[in-house]
């Protein structure tokens, strides 16, 4: 078996720390908590599912903190988890296979992401970087901090199976506005010493979207669009749906058609297709649009997107066309979706 540690740094959370350690005791990994400065009794919850606790006096760097505690586990394999995410139920043995077969690779975990808008509970499904060797890896970056190689070696990554669910999005106004002003201030400073890198003026997009602020926000993405991150980057996708959902909310789609460019690699994700298919639309391209929605049906990948989405667009489309019929067994397959209720209402005044 291939031994493996669980590293978790953690402040004033001590709610979660409790639901995150519970969900990884069925399972025979090495615990490692690193506590940065808690006043809650978070200690003393750490202390009940492991023996490996340390204290690391806070110094606005999230990487120190980790790699600090990853440098207390027993073993080189780690998993690295925020107190905010917990293990979904686990497959032990397809684990330890993966682990056997890319030795010298980042593994990256599923987080399924809640937030709460309008009243309603939303999920975005993405993946990290988060299973390494540390001999081979570490973390960079004060904020927002990723793995990269330790040597000269070339980073490589494979889809481990692991999932985890994420609640850190959810919460009160105060709470979410108090980190993510936090997170502004770190990485305000940390662009100053690399203004070039797209990701750190996606987060701070993503830090001014964690308090609804869209005005604020989109500076931000047009800017990190502007650098043109790789397809492959983690947060692209997430990045081209915040940013041309933000400019198609404000009726500048001439704009949001920038992200159209990346459609070639991101045309299996029903989040693009949808997104791409909107675009048309604010455009008056409905004969354009209409594919990108059909294709969006069967689309195998998904981070966000309603996935009745695509059938009340085609149900739009062709109520434009002045099928009717054809509009109506499409906002018909989307069952109590708001938007198709309220298309067949309308179809149903019109008779």
């Amino acid at each position: 078996m291939i031994p493996i540690s669980v590293c978790i740094i953690t402040k004033n959370e001590a709610e979660n720390l409790q639901r995150c350690l519970e969900a990884l005791k069925p399972y025979p990994f090495e615990i490692v908590v690193t506590d940065t400065g808690s006043e809650d009794n978070s200690l003393e919850t750490a202390g009940q599912f492991t023996d490996h606790v340390y204290e690391f006096a806070w110094i606005n760097d999230f990487s120190a903190a980790r790699n600090f505690c990853v440098s207390h586990a027993t073993n080189d394999i780690i998993l690295s988890l925020d107190t905010d995410e917990f293990l979904r139920p686990l497959d032990w043995n397809a684990l330890q296979k993966a682990l056997e077969e890319h030795p010298h690779s980042l593994g990256s975990i599923e987080l399924f992401s809640y937030f709460d808008v309008g009243g309603e509970t939303k999920k975005q499904v993405v993946r990290l970087t988060r299973l390494f060797d540390r001999r081979l890896y570490h973390f960079v970056n004060p904020i927002h901090e990723v793995l990269v190689p330790l040597g000269s070696m070339e980073s490589s990554s494979y889809d481990a199976p692991v999932s985890v669910d994420h609640v850190g999005y959810q919460g009160s106004e105060e709470k979410l506005k108090e980190k993510a002003e936090r997170d502004i201030s770190m990485l305000s400073a940390e662009i100053v010493n690399d203004p070039e890198n797209p990701y750190l003026h996606f987060q701070l997009g993503q830090s001014y979207m964690l308090m609804r602020d869209e005005e604020n926000a989109l500076p931000w993405f047009r800017k990190a669009m502007k650098l043109r991150p790789t397809p492959g980057a983690d947060y692209t996708l997430v990045l081209l749906c915040n940013y041309a959902g933000i400019l198609l909310d404000s009726k500048q789609a001439e704009e949001a058609a920038n992200v159209l460019s990346y459609r070639d690699s991101f045309a299996d994700t029903k989040d693009f297709l949808c997104l791409s298919g909107r675009i048309y639309l604010c455009l008056g391209q409905p004969l354009k649009a209409l594919p990108e929605f059909v294709e969006a049906l069967s689309a195998p990948k998904c981070i966000a997107a309603d996935p009745r989405t695509p059938s009340y667009y085609i149900g739009l489309i062709y109520e434009m066309f002045g099928k009717r019929d054809i509009a109506r067994t499409h906002y018909e397959n989307c069952g109590a979706y708001p938007p198709a209720v309220e298309a067949l209402k309308r179809l149903s005044c019109n008779n």
